[in-house]
């Protein structure tokens, strides 16, 4: 079995070009993931080969079984009362392995965001679908429902295709990354549309190759460049010298009846003694068409800026959180005294309700009632409509110098600005319902960030701030972070991003009703 997009063209109604432009890609049986930057069309990809999309030209032969698993959760999958009381053991099996019970069924609406997903795999996978197509999926999901996740879809044995940033998920099931990329953001002189590099490893693999990859790219054409230089410049000093010689065997600096001296003009062009610069001009001329059409046939990767830092800022008073014991609802979660200075990076980790939302939002409340709530910025899972127009009118407010600043840090996150200006022409013309007029939440929060770090902080709290982000945004979020000198509490499940960008680590656990949170 395998998926087989051949000449794939397709555009959406509001762009004026191709996303994908004659485009074509055959994948297998086993685990592939899909990644690249945010707009290059990896959830669209899904959705043409899951028939939800139809391509403007060409063919996508798939199977006659497709699944497609968005990653939003909140509506319950039709077949899930028919499939969890199916006779069929291979179909309850899955809802076994992936601990779905069913006093879950009755309280759908009121299930977490990893339970739901489990449950909607879970349906997935009992249609026996051939081709099965994943889009972020572990988004919001804690370490012990990721490994639940991972196991199961190890045993599916049809075309899986899986959407995602999570290097650790990813590498555990898929055998092949296929990276998307908008050729003329990627190369000099690409083309404004979607390519793709494949490799025959897992994404982490994969990025190092891709990276490694560009850096040789890159290396190569600067070396060939300046090989081409070098000829044209030693090209130079032949002409001259060549005109020079041409000069030497002219008659008319000569008296006409001076008949040695023109005698010896004659002698020397008839012998080509004077020819030998001539010649080697004509051959380096040669050499140099040779060494520019090597370099030329390089696609030369471009190298994007990255990093950020936060203004010169004098908060060096440390925050003291005092041990305490905090109660929501039935649940009390006791806190150690804590003293956050400038520098510590720490991350908060634990399974899902075990309390670090509630950690979080004590510690925003003890800066806000402290008169500090300015000295923080804090990035929460969610973000409502409210907020984001709150959000796209304080950026749109700015002066054109301070809107330039945003930008620049925004770009260096991995987003194209110019989507700014597209979002607000939509807004203007009235057609922001239209597909790929809305700011997607990866995006939304590296503004967020990129608006954040144009004033002083002493702390900057980020709950699972790669969620909705793709894998060019998370690498460039990494380096931003490591090199801030602010302090900051990182909540997230992504070990990798984790070990770039912390120093120290917060663990939440519970026992029941009751949690706590230590330090280590």
């Amino acid at each position: 079995m395998s998926i087989q997009i051949t000449k794939l063209n397709f555009s959406y109604p509001s762009s004026s070009t191709n996303l994908f432009e004659d485009f074509s890609l055959q994948i297998s049986d086993g685990w592939t993931c899909i990644a690249g930057s945010n707009g290059c069309g990896k959830s669209t990809l899904l959705k043409l080969i899951a028939g939800i999309l139809s391509p403007d030209g060409g063919k996508i032969a798939s199977g006659k079984n497709t699944i497609y698993c968005e990653q939003e959760t909140s509506q319950m999958p039709e077949n899930l009362y028919v499939a969890f009381w199916s006779d069929e053991n291979d179909v309850r099996q899955f809802f076994s392995r992936l601990q779905i019970s069913e006093e879950m069924l009755e309280r759908y609406d009121t299930l977490s965001g990893g339970e739901k997903k489990r449950i909607q795999i879970a349906c997935a996978l009992a249609e026996k679908p051939d081709v099965l197509l994943l889009d972020e999926p572990t988004n919001h999901l804690d370490s012990k429902t990721v490994a639940l996740i991972s196991s199961t879809l190890s045993d599916f044995s049809g075309v899986g295709i899986m959407v995602s940033h999570d290097r650790n998920f990813s590498d555990s099931l898929c055998t092949r990354t296929i990276y998307l990329f908008n050729e003329a953001h990627s190369f000099a002189g690409g083309r404004d549309c979607i390519l793709y590099d494949s490799y025959p490893c897992g994404l982490t693999k994969a990025l190092e190759l891709r990276n490694q990859n560009a850096e040789k790219s890159r290396g190569d054409w600067d070396r060939l460049n300046s090989k081409a230089e070098g000829e044209k410049q030693r090209s130079a000093k032949l002409e001259a010298e060549n005109q020079k010689s041409k000069a030497r065997l002219s008659k008319k600096n000569f008296d006409p009846h001076d008949h040695d001296t023109q005698l010896k003009i004659d002698v020397a062009r008839i012998s080509g003694k004077d020819r030998t610069t001539g010649d080697a001009k004509a051959r380096l001329e040669t050499q140099i068409r040779q060494t520019e059409n090597a370099r030329d046939s390089i696609k030369k990767s471009l190298r994007r800026k990255e990093g950020f830092s936060l203004s010169e800022t004098d908060f060096t008073k440390p925050i003291n959180i005092e041990e305490n014991l905090l109660e929501v609802g039935t649940y009390s979660l006791k806190i150690p005294h804590i003293e956050i200075r400038r520098g510590m990076k720490l991350s908060l980790t634990g399974q899902n309700g075990s309390g670090k939302t509630v950690f979080i939002r004590h510690v925003t409340e003890l800066l806000e009632k402290s008169g500090r709530g300015d000295e923080m910025l804090y990035l929460p899972q969610e973000i409502s409509e409210e907020e984001t127009q709150s959000v796209l009118a304080d950026f749109y407010g700015l002066e054109e110098a301070e809107r330039g600043e945003v930008l620049s840090t925004l770009f260096r996150l991995g987003s194209e600005p110019e989507r700014l200006n597209q979002l607000r022409d939509a807004d203007f013309s009235g057609a922001e319902n239209s597909p790929g007029t809305k700011l997607s939440p990866g995006e939304l929060r590296k503004l967020m960030i990129s608006l954040a770090v144009q004033k002083p902080l002493s702390l900057l709290i980020l709950d699972e701030p790669t969620n909705h982000m793709d894998i060019t945004s998370v690498l460039a979020l990494e380096n931003a972070l490591a090199s801030l000198d602010c302090a900051m509490i990182v909540v997230s499940h992504d070990k990798a991003f984790l070990e770039k960008t912390t120093n120290g680590s917060l663990v939440a656990t519970r026992d029941g009703n009751q949690g706590r949170i230590e330090m280590l």
